[in-house]
């Protein structure tokens, strides 16, 4: 999406008469005989000439029609070079102004006589903090650009070419260069700069305003050999169904359980969080309860249909995943979202409370279902490590654990590794004795138990995924080949 295809998207929904830009000045809305200014930075020259370029193209004509990209045909007028760099773009049967009078609303306000009519956010706005750390309009177009083709991320380097992560690959962004100027001008306030500055990296979250509607957005600015870059994540607006996933829907039982520890597992990347978010999803339609989440960040916002919702931030709302955990064991949850199993102390906080009555869905990295157990229990010293195997054996209901896999079709395909605590699992929780998870897996998917190698091979006899890639996934490459012959 070109830049100034943004700034047309918001003509739109404005219903705004013209546009003006002016280098070194805020853009400027014409709306019903009124001026209003856009909440965000002045643009530069070097903007201007970029924008107009994008309507002119190679005729060098400075003044004529511009189709813009969801099809609506605009006017606009370009007046390069001399004291300001100025562009004046007017919606098709609004003339454009030959001879602006002093009294023009339009005239007035570009030349700073008035103020702005208007205080609501326009686009690229952070809302709630001051103009001078509202992300640059150009980084809002990439950003919608990215959007605009499902992109999951987008990053920004200093003098490289942007680049998006799609379907779990990474790909160029037909677009500009950002600066470093740019990149850090993302950091919101003092506070953060300050930790970019100690550490080298910072992590944020920021809700922006883009042409579509408000956006909240997660970005972490770092330090690299080169200069500076940024990983910037926008956050969904709607969970997602299983269906949607790829995912069996019988995972929905697992969010319906009374209390008990259900954990997500996988590497960074699987999903993991858009599979609990899905869950989360289903209670919310389908029964009234009291949920609490705990998260760095919050991937996806809820809107609460049946349940109540309460979404908690690591940072922002709460200090840590181990204190936001204890707290919510006062305020009367139903259900607790974990973003993360990490540490001893969470880790602790979180099998207390499934064993006092509450469900508990959370993530923890781990490469199967059956080694998430050994995860948990090596965090703690080795004369604690009984006791915790023992609230396993009692509070854990079910391990699930996925990868996503390059499919045929050229995006990718979940496969699934589901355990589920029966009697016999729970005795080989207590007794540390591996190989019961492993055997119960492997002879219960009458149960609804699975293995990897049984989801992977699924996904081949369907013609998902091709046999090599199967191999290369699989944890025992020779049970897959079995269950291919």
């Amino acid at each position: 999406m070109a830049i100034i295809d943004t700034f047309l998207k918001l003509m739109v929904e404005r219903r705004a008469e013209r546009l003006v830009l002016v280098a070194d000045r805020v853009p400027i809305l014409l709306m019903e005989g009124d001026a209003t200014e856009l909440s965000m930075p002045a643009l530069r020259e070097d903007m201007l000439r970029r924008i107009s370029s994008e309507m002119i193209g190679d005729e060098e004509r400075y003044e004529g029609k511009y189709r813009a990209a969801n099809g609506v045909d605009f006017g606009y007028r370009v007046q390069p070079g001399g004291p300001e760099w100025r562009v004046e773009i007017h919606t098709l049967g609004v003339a454009p102004r030959d001879d602006p009078s002093a009294t023009d609303p339009l005239t007035r306000a570009v030349a700073g006589f008035v103020q702005p009519t208007s205080a609501s956010p326009a686009m690229g706005a952070i809302v709630g903090e001051p103009a001078a750390n509202r992300p640059d309009p150009e980084l809002v177009a990439l950003l919608c650009q990215a959007l605009s083709q499902n992109a999951s991320d987008l990053f920004l380097s200093s003098g490289k070419q942007p680049r998006i992560r799609r379907n779990g690959r990474i790909s160029p962004l037909d677009a500009g260069t950002p600066s470093r100027g740019q990149i850090l001008g993302l950091v919101p306030d003092e506070a953060a700069r300050g930790e970019l500055e100690r550490s080298g990296s910072v992590d944020f979250a920021v809700r922006w305003e883009l042409p579509d509607g408000p956006r909240r957005v997660r970005i972490n600015v770092f330090r690299h050999l080169d200069g500076v870059a940024a990983a910037i994540r926008p956050i969904r607006r709607r969970a997602p169904q299983l269906v949607e996933l790829a995912l069996p829907d019988d995972l929905y039982q697992l969010a319906t359980l009374p209390n008990g520890l259900v954990l997500v597992t996988g590497v960074s990347g699987s999903g993991k969080s858009t599979t609990l978010a899905a869950l989360v999803d289903h209670l919310n339609r389908t029964r009234p309860r009291h949920i609490i989440t705990i998260e760095d960040p919050i991937e996806y916002e809820h809107r609460e249909i049946q349940c109540m919702i309460h979404q908690r931030e690591v940072g922002s709302n709460v200090e840590s995943f181990a204190t936001g955990l204890r707290a919510a064991l006062r305020e009367s949850p139903d259900v607790i979202l974990l973003g993360e199993m990490r540490d001893h102390d969470t880790i602790a906080a979180a099998l207390t409370a499934a064993e006092t009555g509450h469900l508990v869905l959370s993530t923890l990295h781990s490469g199967s279902a059956s080694t998430a157990v050994n995860r948990i229990v090596d965090v703690f010293p080795g004369h604690q490590q009984a006791h915790v195997r023992a609230q396993l054996a009692l509070s854990l209901r079910a391990v699930v654990s996925q990868r996503l896999i390059p499919s045929l079709a050229g995006g990718l395909v979940p496969a699934v590794e589901r355990l589920l605590v029966t009697p016999a699992v729970a005795n080989g929780i207590r007794e540390g004795q591996d190989h019961f998870m492993r055997n119960a897996m492997l002879t219960g998917s009458e149960g609804g138990m699975i293995t990897l190698e049984r989801s992977l091979a699924t996904l081949v006899r369907e013609r998902l995924i091709d046999r090599e890639t199967a191999l290369r996934a699989a944890n025992d490459p020779k049970v897959l080949l079995h269950l291919l012959e």
